[in-house]
């Protein structure tokens, strides 16, 4: 997509780019190349006049927050990129945010969290009306993808619980987005619990019930209360009384609560925290060095990773322990994919053409491979007389992990199958258990 003209531009397009990109695609936030269009940028949304804050720090460290998502989702790292929006909008809660948020969501194939997240945006009273159309619109696109959950509880005041979430309390009714599939509802109220499971289509609107069993109690006498036998004290002042329980609202617009995949102190607030994965640890947000420079913030941080080009070797390791084989080569990088060109030498002399892709690019990098192992040997006649220079194609499939020491070395070990054709000597065997172990130099 070529660079906008206007950095303010970038942000007022975001949701609705974001919809006509592949979800591979990174927000178009990460577009904005330039450091002082990204302040720009930024300051439109972190110095919004409309959202009141208690210290003028607030603003400062929303854009430095701010700053280091983009820089995280120019590498793709989605789910930092997340915790860096979710905590900005945690401290700042401007709505623009929401459409970083709702945007990487939709990068990360998260539809339905996307979607919940677009509706924050819509009933959020800060919004402005130049957006709502188009956000509308988006809306209504990702929803015929979706089910539409209203769950309404009995008795009023319940918890609600989606697929092992927080419990959310809810006065009389809950609505989120959920993808189309089988969800587990739980409800509780005091002692009493119960859950349900639901199963939604793509675009449909479902409501549903969730009830407790209620027990009335019969009806007791009151105790007879013996007269004071010292004078009673004054009564207490209204101030020294202890301020009811505050009333659950009504109806509940469930956002990022559904799943173990966020956490939060309050499920009908806005803090959220990023988990890696469904179980895994919270991911904190980054937050750069930075200084305020008459209003504008410069954030001061280190380059994003990036995995550059450089040489390979490796070591192959017969499976059936048969003998080695060595590997020279180049690792051709970009982004989470790499093609390796490699010679290899054992007894015989052959090459290697292959493929990985990481699904991880911090320091620790899994990987899948596939790849063209190929082999020249020699072949005994018939006769047995004379021997005829062949050469055997293969075909191999591999996972493993690469270890990153720092920016320039890295070392990783994979297991493989292989299959080689156009052998006709039995004495060959074609199918083969192959694990490596490798080092890679980067540029």
């Amino acid at each position: 997509m070529p660079r906008l003209p206007c950095a303010l531009a970038a942000i007022t397009l975001a949701a609705g780019t974001a919809f006509a990109q592949p979800v591979t695609e990174p927000a178009p936030l990460a577009q904005i190349r330039d450091e002082q269009q990204l302040a720009e940028a930024l300051t439109a949304i972190t110095q919004d006049p409309a959202i009141p804050v208690d210290e003028p720090a607030t603003r400062v460290l929303a854009q430095a927050l701010m700053t280091e998502g983009v820089k995280q989702l120019q590498v793709r790292s989605y789910d930092q990129a997340l915790a860096n929006f979710l905590e900005a909008y945690s401290r700042f809660p401007s709505p623009k945010i929401l459409l970083n948020v709702a945007s990487t969501l939709r990068d990360m194939g998260r539809l339905a969290d996307a979607a919940n997240t677009y509706q924050r945006y819509l009933v959020d009273p800060s919004t402005g009306a130049e957006r709502v159309a188009e956000v509308k619109e988006i809306l209504l696109r990702l929803d015929e993808q979706l089910t539409i959950l209203t769950i309404r509880v009995f008795p009023r005041g319940s918890d609600l619980s989606i697929d092992g979430g927080p419990f959310i309390a809810v006065g009389s009714s809950l609505l989120t987005r959920v993808r189309p599939g089988i969800h587990l509802v739980r409800i509780r109220k005091d002692a009493a619990s119960n859950e349900m499971t639901v199963n939604g289509f793509e675009g449909e609107n479902k409501e549903v019930s969730a009830a407790l069993k209620v027990e009335v109690p019969g009806e007791v006498l009151p105790v007879p209360v013996p007269p004071p036998t010292e004078p009673k004290a004054p009564a207490p002042s209204p101030t020294d009384i202890s301020p009811p329980a505050s009333l659950m609202p009504e109806h509940v617009d469930g956002w990022l609560i559904t799943g173990t995949q966020y956490a939060s102190d309050s499920g009908t607030g806005r803090e959220r925290r990023v988990r890696s994965g469904t179980q895994g640890p919270e991911i904190s947000a980054i937050v750069p060095r930075y200084d305020d420079d008459d209003g504008q913030v410069l954030a001061f941080h280190e380059p994003a990773p990036r995995i550059s080009s450089g040489v390979i070797a490796v070591l192959r390791i017969d499976g059936e322990g048969r003998g080695f084989a060595g590997g020279l080569g180049f690792a051709i990088s970009r982004a989470r994919l790499e093609a390796e060109i490699m010679i290899l030498k054992s007894d015989s002399t052959g090459g290697y053409l292959g493929l990985r892709y990481r699904l991880m690019t911090g320091w620790l990098r899994p990987y899948v491979g596939l790849g063209m192992p190929g082999f020249a040997f020699d072949q005994v006649d018939e006769t047995g007389m004379t021997t005829s220079t062949r050469l055997a194609i293969g075909v191999r499939g591999a996972a493993g992990v690469e270890l990153m020491i720092n920016g320039h070395l890295s070392v990783h070990a994979d297991v493989g199958y292989e299959h080689f054709f156009f052998i006709d000597d039995p004495l060959i065997d074609t199918n083969l258990f192959v694990p490596t172990l490798g080092v890679i130099g980067r540029l």
